[in-house]
């Protein structure tokens, strides 16, 4: 009887054990603050989600509150004891003061189960901090690759050498074909040539290739120099003898070629993009189109720069550049800015895209 009775008392603690075996979501520290950063530097921080259970855990999904994006997971399903890294990156650009940014875990944890209903809590990471107000000169990271286009000269070398457009990159038509790998195949691409004989079916021949922010330049650099003399172009040799426009029309794009860009567009578009570092380190790598000015040239070299256009200037870090955007302003360049956190905090958002050489 005894032995019958130690039976089923053994069998209910079995039962009962098993109906708490259960899946449990940890983070040892779910709340992180990050203290304080200045408008546009982005937040990074790595959780490391763990399953405390005795039974597996399933991550069914990831959610991010606005501004805050999560990478992928390793795994979804972790054993118990297993642990997987879940990174926060928060995008700081348009905040200011106090924030709070959440990242919900919908998971299986009984705590958690039915979490996608409104009436059950979710499982919440959350980053906090203080964001401090950027400067009127700084551009962020998130707003210049906003901007960011990539203006290829599809002349051969001589004739770029003698003189293109400010920001452009040499990628000769004839070998377009081979250098598809340093243009992003969601890049805004604007090309041209000397009259727009090849730039229309190179830009044809890029939407063949799943380009579909490809354009070409109506009448090429032609009808930029009849139109704006020697304006953003960058030459070898000053005066550059120009096309006269007596008695002619500015070029307009017909209505139903989508790829086609007028000069006036492309003027729109153009800025000056300036790496401050020394030349050797902008051989190494720079961001696409950036021409090299060393901070201990740009004060002598200031005539050489348009007054009224966008200039954003930039280095590694920010350790020269601000001083630099406030000295052109106070020169009379009206648009002078500074890239916030400079090439370092590109290459830490955006890895290498649209960076030219090594960006580790």
């Amino acid at each position: 009887m005894k032995k019958v009775l130690l039976i089923a008392i053994m069998s209910c603690l079995a039962i009962a054990a098993l109906a708490h075996a259960a899946p449990k979501v940890h983070v040892d520290d779910p709340v992180y603050d990050f203290g304080s950063t200045l408008e546009g530097f982005a937040v990074t921080h790595v959780y490391t989600i763990e399953n405390a259970g005795d039974q597996i855990l399933e991550i069914y999904r990831v959610a991010a509150s606005c501004g805050c994006t999560t990478t992928a997971l390793a795994t979804h399903r972790l054993a118990p004891g297993e642990s997987v890294d879940l990174q926060i990156v928060i995008d700081t650009s348009g905040f200011s003061g106090r924030i709070s940014k959440a990242v919900y875990l919908y998971v299986n944890d009984p705590d958690y189960a039915d979490s996608f209903s409104s009436e059950r809590p979710r499982f919440t990471l959350r980053i906090t901090g203080e964001v401090m107000r950027a400067q009127t000169y700084h551009t962020s990271i998130s707003d210049m690759n906003y901007l960011f286009y990539l203006l290829v000269d599809l002349r051969d070398p001589t004739a770029y050498d003698a003189a293109h457009l400010i920001g452009a990159v040499s990628i000769p038509a004839d070998v377009l074909a081979d250098s598809l790998d340093v243009l992003p195949s969601d890049a805004f691409i604007v090309l041209y040539d000397q009259a727009g004989e090849a730039s229309k079916d190179m830009a044809s021949y890029l939407a063949s290739e799943g380009y579909t922010t490809a354009y070409y330049t109506l009448g090429g650099l032609d009808e930029w120099l009849r139109w704006y003399g020697t304006y953003l172009v960058r030459t070898a040799v000053e005066p550059l003898v120009t096309p006269s426009r007596e008695g002619e029309v500015r070029l307009v794009c017909p209505d139903d070629d989508r790829a086609c860009t007028s000069i006036a567009e492309l003027r729109y578009l153009i800025y000056v993009l300036i790496d401050l570092r020394d030349p050797a380190a902008y051989e190494a790598s720079h961001l696409f189109g950036a021409i090299n000015v060393p901070f201990t040239d740009i004060g002598a070299r200031l005539s050489e720069l348009p007054k009224d256009a966008l200039i954003i200037v930039y280095d590694d870090a920010n350790e020269q550049s601000d001083a630099v955007a406030r000295m052109m302003l106070d020169a009379g360049f009206t648009q002078a800015r500074s890239l916030l956190g400079g090439l370092g905090e590109w290459i830490r958002q955006f890895s290498g895209r649209f960076v030219i050489g090594d960006s580790e």
